[in-house]
């Protein structure tokens, strides 16, 4: 590999600390995600990039802050106790049609069978330019987990609610801006052993000539879908809206 510096006038001498690559796994999802019964008057705009703590601390009018009951590793390979960067994939959304979305996925090889629950930590807020123009549960956002991109996949949705715009710096080791930032009603939290019921509820109904896509969790503002023939022993696609 080689890297190449230009535009100096002076001689000048650097000094790498480190030296890391990174790479992004998610890819945007091109494909229609709009319901067929409501064509989307607009094409949606999404923009997908990285935000953390040490270069969104100070970020204006929410800045980035660990969400509740996550600490900041230390990297062992250095001699000196130094943490590692805390940071969450940043996905910006402009003018979405309603019943429409906008996804990113990424290839996988889980057998989620050796796990016992997905946890997720999701942040919402309004257009820095136009803070009245989302409410909460304006929108929502939904993980699957399968097989393929169309059929064969888990399903599970939850309505965001926004953190207020602020001008003053939520803090980051205070856990009630903590849930301000990330709030706990945006959190997905459930036991995968209720997605394989979900599939042998769906079957049993099938059997007696009826059928089922959704159904509500027992927290009533979130939804898990089954469309098709899924497996949580081989999940190789996952998208995020």
């Amino acid at each position: 590999m080689r890297m190449y510096m230009t535009g100096f006038r002076d001689s000048t001498v650097l000094r790498f600390g480190s030296f890391e690559l990174v790479r992004g796994d998610w890819r945007t999802y091109t494909q229609d995600l709009s319901n067929p019964k409501i064509p989307p008057k607009t094409n949606a705009e999404l923009v997908v990039s990285s935000i953390n703590i040490e270069e969104n601390g100070q970020r204006q009018p929410v800045n980035y802050v660990l969400p509740p009951g996550v600490s900041r590793m230390f990297d062992s390979s250095q001699p000196q106790l130094l943490q590692q960067n805390e940071q969450a994939l940043s996905m910006k959304v402009t003018n979405l049609s309603p019943a429409d979305a906008r996804a990113v996925y990424k290839s996988t090889a889980y057998d989620l069978r050796r796990y016992k629950r997905l946890q997720l930590f999701a942040h919402a807020e309004a257009p820095i330019e136009d803070e009245a123009s989302l409410s909460n549960g304006d929108f929502s956002v939904f993980i699957r987990l399968g097989s393929d991109y169309k059929n064969n996949y888990y399903e599970y949705e939850v309505p965001m609610e926004l953190t207020p715009h602020s001008s003053i710096l939520y803090n980051t080791n205070n856990s009630a801006d903590q849930e301000k930032v990330w709030p706990m009603s945006n959190k997905f939290d459930f036991s995968l052993e209720a997605l394989t019921d979900l599939k042998l509820e769906r079957n049993k109904l099938k059997r007696q000539g009826q059928g089922m896509s959704a159904t509500p969790l027992s927290m009533p503002r979130m939804t898990r879908t089954i469309p098709a023939t899924a497996s949580v022993s081989s999940v190789t696609r996952v998208w995020r809206r």
